[in-house]
């Protein structure tokens, strides 16, 4: 793995692991679905809600079509059998790689979103711009709006909003709700940010 990234942590459980991916980023978690304590998917599934763009890659020497059924339903990467032979998992890295690249270059090359005429939002200095006036955001507003952008025109659960903006998973829906309704105030344009329940919050971005 060491020939793919250059830091790589390894955590003996799955509440130890999940402990650490609460104050840290990845670009690629690979876990067992035999773990102590814990089963392997149901430390993914918390990964998913925290973060469903999350890549993950589940090993396993279940062959059993439950075990990869909740795999794929949990929008894995990739799910590898043991025994698998060492240049299955070498091409399954590059592939891995290849992606990550991708989303950085794009990334890195266009950090003004356009989300509606005369509305922008940059991701990079936090910078939201109204009709040429820019907005003043208070740091949670911030957190809020990048979560949004980011996942333009797809819905994020609650939870995630919960836990990347207050870092805790026990935040009153109203206090959530009160601050959806600043930032939709403040960018103005119809259906900005939409609600679904069970769903989360979308941002509508109309030049993404």
């Amino acid at each position: 793995m060491s020939d793919f990234f250059d830091t790589i942590d390894a955590f003996g459980s799955a509440e130890e692991a999940y402990e650490r991916y609460l104050t840290s980023t990845y670009d690629l978690i690979i876990t067992d679905i035999e773990l102590p304590n814990q089963n392997g998917l149901s430390l993914v599934e918390k990964i998913k809600k925290k973060n469903p763009s999350q890549i993950v890659i589940v090993i396993s020497a279940y062959k059993e079509v439950d075990y990869f059924l909740k795999s794929i339903d949990l929008g894995i990467y990739c799910f590898l059998t043991k025994p698998f032979d060492s240049q299955l998992l070498i091409n399954t890295m590059i592939k891995v790689t290849n992606q990550l690249h991708r989303q950085y270059t794009k990334n890195d090359s266009t950090t003004v979103v356009i989300l509606d005429k005369g509305i922008s939002f940059d991701l990079k200095t936090k910078c939201l711009h109204v009709k040429g006036i820019l907005q003043e955001l208070t740091t949670k507003e911030e957190l809020l709006l990048s979560l949004l952008v980011k996942n333009a025109n797809s819905f994020v659960r609650n939870e995630q909003l919960c836990q990347e903006i207050w870092q805790s998973d026990e935040v009153n829906n109203s206090t959530l709700r009160a601050l959806v309704k600043r930032v939709r105030d403040k960018l103005g344009y119809e259906e900005c940010i939409v609600n679904l329940k069970n769903r989360g919050y979308k941002l509508t971005a109309h030049g993404v």
